[in-house]
C-alpha cells in the first residue's frame, strides 16, 4: 500500500514538476521561482552536506539554481527534476572538494555508510574520546576523498541525500546495477581503508 502512494506521489510531483518546465519554456518566469521554492531544501542540504560549510552550501546551491536556469530549455525529462538538480549540485561541489577549496566537517562512520542511515551530527572535539572520534571522522574524510569519483559520487547521493538506486542511476546515467555496485565498491574501500578503525 505505502508503495502505490509513493507511486501516486512520484507522479503527482512529476505532473507538476512537467508544468512549472512548460510554463518556464513559454516565458513565465515565475514558474522558476516555484522552482526553486519547491527544492531549494533539497538543493541546499546536499550542497551542506558535500562542503561541511554553510556559506560554501549557499554559493553552491545559488550556481546550482543559475545552471538550472540556462539550462532548462534542454532539460530533456530522462529523470525528475529533483534527481537532475541533485546532480547539478553533486557536479558543482565534488568539484569543490576536489579543488581542496573546502574541507568536509561531518561526523559520520563507516557502518553508517554500509547501512545508508540518517546522517550523524557535527560535534566540536572536547575530551579524550570526542578527540579520538574526530581523528577518525579525518581519516574517514580522507578515505572518502581518495575513492574514485564515480564511487565517491555514489555515495554521497546514497548516504547523505538519500536518494534510490534507481534514481542515482538516472542521475548518473548508469543501470541500477552499476550504481550498487558503485555504492558498495565504495563501502569495502573505506572499510580497508579503516580497518584498523573497526
Amino acid at each position: 500500500m505505502d508503495q502505490k502512494a509513493d507511486a501516486r506521489e512520484e507522479r503527482a510531483e512529476q505532473a507538476e514538476d512537467a508544468e512549472l518546465i512548460a510554463r518556464f519554456r513559454a516565458g513565465d518566469e515565475s514558474s522558476f521561482d516555484s522552482i526553486v521554492l519547491r527544492y531549494r531544501k533539497d538543493v541546499y542540504r546536499l550542497a551542506w552536506r558535500l562542503t561541511g560549510s554553510h556559506a560554501e552550501a549557499d554559493d553552491l546551491a545559488q550556481e546550482t539554481f543559475c545552471r538550472a536556469y540556462v539550462s532548462l530549455h534542454g532539460f530533456r525529462g530522462e529523470s525528475s527534476l529533483r534527481t537532475w538538480l541533485c546532480r547539478i549540485v553533486t557536479n558543482l561541489g565534488l568539484n569543490l572538494v576536489q579543488s581542496a577549496r573546502v574541507a568536509r566537517r561531518q561526523e559520520i562512520s563507516v557502518e553508517a555508510l554500509a547501512e545508508a542511515g540518517e546522517p550523524a551530527t557535527v560535534q566540536a572535539p572536547v575530551g579524550a574520546d570526542n578527540l579520538l572520534r574526530a581523528q577518525r571522522e579525518a581519516r574517514l574524510r580522507c578515505a572518502i576523498a581518495a575513492l574514485p569519483s564515480r564511487q565517491k559520487e555514489t555515495l554521497m547521493m546514497r548516504v547523505f541525500e538519500g536518494m534510490q538506486y534507481k534514481e542515482i542511476a538516472r542521475a548518473m546515467g548508469c543501470s541500477t546495477g552499476t550504481a550498487k555496485a558503485n555504492f558498495f565498491h565504495a563501502v569495502a574501500s573505506l572499510k580497508r581503508a579503516l580497518k584498523d578503525e573497526l
